[in-house]
């Protein structure tokens, strides 16, 4: 059972124990069971294209983080230019939060990718809005990227460029306003 608690700091001290830990924060009036619900989790995913059979675009859909791609969790497109991935939400929502997890064998994979979120399929259309730009994520590594409460129905990653491969191993999608943090386990 968790409890919400009301503070400005948290210590936590796990002797001989090297994990991840997340906090969340919900603004004041507001559940934060509302704001973790996973508005992209299952949803009907694509991608420019796809690299075999394993690396479907649906992959960064499936709840898994495991950023190992031979655990068949990761999308991977074909090497070429400007390759993307995107998840229709179904409806328009608030969105706060994109959370991306990064495959353990492409270091440098997503620098430079960009999250767009929009309500068409066309993410350069003149409405989109550019989230983030990822300037890197460790390999295996979980990163959260703040939308400042950008509404749309569509979340695409592009990631500009020739000769490149996107492969993705969670995107996960939040409404409303979020603030997360995150340490990994060494």
């Amino acid at each position: 059972m968790s409890k919400h608690i009301l503070g400005h700091f948290l210590n936590l001290l796990l002797p001989g124990q090297r994990c991840e830990v997340e906090v969340y924060a919900a603004p004041p009036g507001r559940a934060l069971s509302q704001l973790l619900y996973n508005l992209a989790l299952k949803q009907k995913a694509v991608q420019s294209s796809t690299s075999g059979s394993v690396g479907t675009a649906g992959k960064a859909v499936d709840r898994y983080r495991d950023a190992n791609y031979q655990s068949g969790s990761c999308t991977l497109t074909n090497v070429q230019s400007d390759p993307w991935w995107r998840v229709d939400l179904v409806n328009v929502y608030t969105i706060g939060t994109v959370m991306i997890t990064n495959r353990q064998e492409l270091e440098n994979g997503l620098d430079g990718a960009e999250i767009w979120i929009g309500n068409s399929t066309t993410f350069s259309n003149p409405k989109s809005i550019r989230c983030a730009v990822i300037s890197h994520i460790s390999k295996g590594q979980v990163f959260y990227f703040p939308c400042n409460s950008m509404k749309g129905r569509y979340v695409t990653v592009f990631l500009p460029g020739s000769a490149k491969v996107l492969s993705l191993c969670e995107v996960e999608v939040y409404y409303g306003q979020m603030t997360a943090f995150m340490s990994g386990c060494f």
